[in-house]
């Protein structure tokens, strides 16, 4: 059996930048070493992108930075420079979600995985992380309508 799906909300420092995710309450978390999440942190859960909404204005305060390859889309708010989420390069197709940036009280576990970004391809390839954006089964579609409203 899936695990239930739940609306998280979250985003930015100085929240002009918000959000909400559909996700399950625990969640596998990815701590990566690459130049970049090494140099911010980060540690990141993946969602399929259509379990990630933009809330009001949230877009015109968001900027993009890219470099390497140019898949991954590392957005960060343009006023407090926190990456709440972003798009990465193991998941083009989905949404990576800093877990730090959701509001407290719906996410009750998280286990953190290692993915070694200065060995990307092997890690890529060992981790079966380009499956965390892809549905496992169908939303519940009173989950899907609850999300989206």
């Amino acid at each position: 059996m899936e695990p239930k799906l739940v609306v998280h909300n979250g985003g930015c420092h100085c929240r002009k930048v918000r959000w909400h995710v559909l996700a399950p309450t625990s969640v596998v978390a990815w701590k990566c070493n690459c130049s970049d999440c090494s140099m911010r942190g980060n540690t990141h859960f993946v969602v399929p992108h259509e379990r990630f909404e933009l809330l009001g204005d949230s877009k015109e305060y968001l900027t993009t930075y890219t470099f390497g390859t140019h898949t991954a889309k590392h957005t960060f708010c343009k006023v407090c420079g926190i990456t709440s989420f972003y798009t990465p390069r193991s998941n083009p197709d989905g949404i990576a979600v800093a877990f730090r940036c959701l509001d407290p009280g719906t996410l009750s576990d998280v286990e953190i995985r290692h993915y070694d970004g200065k060995n990307w391809e092997n890690s890529y390839n060992q981790t079966g992380i380009s499956s965390c954006s892809k549905e496992q089964s169908a939303i519940d579609s009173t989950q899907q309508q609850h999300f989206r409203e």
